[in-house]
């Protein structure tokens, strides 16, 4: 199942071992979903990297053994192949930051994997959260 995967569910992965991580991890073993996510993101974490650090419950060897984990499990697609779809993503955002998460899920037709609540409220059906996707792995280990 392919999924955009949005910067919450990084910023989250790299702060504690909680489900985002964890979603992550089984995923790399059992391969249900495939993640994508704007060629920026990593620009963007990488922006906030030392504000992560200070609220991070990890060293900084496993900080960046994670961030690189989590970086080989995400395909970065350019912004110019769903740019096209901006306007109406702009719509449908709750905030402006999620506009390309939202753009790319419209024109690939997939969902997004994110803990943001707000933006859940708002595309409730186009949403998974950490904790959707967690059970959906948890269902193929069964």
């Amino acid at each position: 199942m392919l999924l955009v995967a949005d910067a919450n569910v990084v910023f989250s992965s790299l702060v504690k071992r909680g489900k985002p991580l964890k979603v992550f991890e089984l995923n790399k073993v059992l391969a249900v979903f495939e993640f994508i996510a704007p060629e920026y993101i990593f620009f963007e974490v990488g922006k906030r990297v030392d504000k992560i650090l200070k609220y991070s419950h990890f060293s900084k060897e496993e900080f960046i053994n994670i961030f690189s984990f989590i970086k080989d499990q995400i395909e970065l697609i350019p912004l110019k192949s769903f740019e096209d779809k901006t306007d109406v993503a702009r719509g449908k955002s709750p905030h402006d930051k999620d506009v390309p998460y939202v753009a790319l899920s419209f024109k690939l037709d997939c969902k997004i994997f994110s803990g943001d609540k707000r933006l859940k409220e708002v595309l409730p059906d186009g949403v998974i959260t950490p904790s959707e996707a967690l059970e959906m792995l948890l269902g193929k280990m069964s």
